[in-house]
């Protein structure tokens, strides 16, 4: 099976190493790439090498990236015009990458997906857990936006220790994972003190783990895919287990439920 991964934003994260095309090659991205305000390929940057992926019949499976709303809504906010005109251009890239595969929609299936929604920050100061534990049960957080890990000081009594930091002002839920680690969660708007903060735009809180899920093509599978979609709203997990199943992979236990069960 032939596979192609066109992608913004690597890191080494998405493991594409293993795509038979891609791009940037070798995870480097090529000097003079257009970047956008991150240093991340542009989307005019990605926009030929995914035509072209798209455009080679060999290839079974594409993986393409766009990553340039998610800077904009981080500069600017999520519901700042900038980031609703880079919305709309996105949308009328995405069209051209469905033209692309208009001779062949019969056996395709097209998913779009986004890692994470966002917020608008508003003006109230970081939380800051450390600067709340007058009782000493924690002594360590690590901030992501609108969302902390919270490592709890050994022997502390976790419900406790939720509950105290639930009554931390602009704290909205904690989720214990263990008798170490609680999960904190803001109220809208609120972010969690960082050495670094975006200035319109975050993730991390609760609203945030919403994502995208669109589903389209004239593959027979699209149809049980999409009713499956409004049976039950669908988890970033269940998109591996469901691809695989579309390409008649067995990737054994996993964490997501295939829609296509």
């Amino acid at each position: 099976m032939r596979t192609a991964a066109i992608v913004a934003d690597d890191r080494g994260l998405l493991c594409t190493e293993s795509a038979d095309r891609r791009w940037p090659p070798g995870g480097t991205i090529p000097p003079g790439t257009p970047l956008d305000a991150h240093g991340y390929p542009a989307n005019r940057a990605v926009r030929p090498q995914l035509l072209q992926a798209l455009g080679e019949e060999a290839n079974d499976f594409v993986f393409g990236h766009l990553n340039e709303s998610d800077t904009v809504g981080h500069d600017n906010g999520p519901e700042s015009e900038a980031a609703r005109a880079c919305y709309r251009a996105t949308d009328q890239l995405v069209g051209e990458l469905l033209d692309a595969l208009a001779d062949r929609w019969a056996e395709t299936v097209v998913a779009v997906v986004s890692d994470h929604d966002m917020q608008s920050r508003n003006t109230s100061d970081p939380i800051d857990p450390l600067a709340n534990n007058t009782q000493g049960w924690w002594d360590a957080f690590i901030p992501d936006g609108g969302a902390a890990l919270v490592h709890l000081v050994p022997g502390v009594d976790p419900r406790e220790a939720g509950l105290a930091l639930e009554r931390i002002d602009g704290v909205e839920t904690c989720v214990l994972s263990n008798d170490s680690l609680a999960i904190v969660g803001a109220q809208p708007g609120r972010i969690f003190a960082a050495p670094m903060y975006p200035a319109g735009g975050f993730h991390g809180a609760p609203l945030t783990a919403r994502t995208v899920a669109l589903v389209g093509g004239g593959h027979p599978a699209v149809a049980r895919i999409a009713h499956a979609m409004t049976v039950r709203r669908p988890h970033l997990t269940d998109w591996a287990p469901t691809i695989a199943a579309l390409l008649g992979i067995d990737l054994g236990p996993v964490d997501g439920l295939s829609l296509l069960r």
